[in-house]
């Protein structure tokens, strides 16, 4: 015949004479009292350090590709609006998408053949000031003999402008030739006020 079992509380409670170091509330405060000993010594819960970035460990987020807007206006002062797909690094800052959008308005200008090739791309600056959005654009300095007729010049000049507008939907837009203001672009037309 087979003996029921027995649980450790029915055991101290029908043998007195046992051991009271079995009592089922002392054991659980014993291994309580363990544990707590266990994760003060070692410090507490262990910290997992996460996976190194893959491509290099550098801490730049991977690029995000954005479309960005530009204007091309041609020397009669038409407009056509153009569209590029760039890739941002960050978050999305709006002089980084506007540079980006002068980027893209210098490629399809010098495949026209209205931006000189030799001529660098422009950098856009956005600055808010008092509820209104200013973008500076900055021109690089011209190469020495660079040659570009006056109806090229206004063509830039006014792509510019309006690139800048559509681009960050700029409130008002200066043009600066290598970080100064200039009486023209590169030799011809003078920038536009503001």
């Amino acid at each position: 015949m087979r003996r029921p079992r027995r649980s450790l509380a029915t055991v101290a409670k029908r043998d007195p004479g046992g051991p009271s170091w079995a009592a089922p509330q002392l054991l659980i405060a014993a291994f309580v009292l363990l544990l707590a000993a266990v994760f003060a010594l070692t410090g507490g819960v262990p910290r997992v350090e996460p996976p190194p970035a893959v491509g290099g460990g550098d801490d730049a987020p991977p690029p995000v590709v954005v479309e960005v807007r530009f204007v091309v206006v041609d020397a009669r002062g038409l407009e056509r609006p153009g569209y590029a797909d760039v890739a941002l690094t960050g978050e999305d800052d709006p002089s980084a998408r506007l540079t980006a959008a002068l980027g893209a308005l210098r490629e399809d200008l010098v495949a026209s053949g209205v931006w000189p090739a030799e001529a660098d791309a422009a950098t856009g600056f956005v600055i808010e000031l008092d509820r209104r959005r200013l973008a500076v654009v900055d021109v690089p300095e011209a190469p020495a003999g660079l040659r570009v007729d006056v109806d090229d010049e206004l063509a830039v000049m006014r792509s510019l402008v309006a690139t800048a507008r559509a681009a960050v939907t700029a409130d008002e837009v200066r043009i600066t030739v290598a970080g100064e203001e200039r009486p023209s672009l590169w030799g011809k037309v003078a920038p536009p006020p503001g």
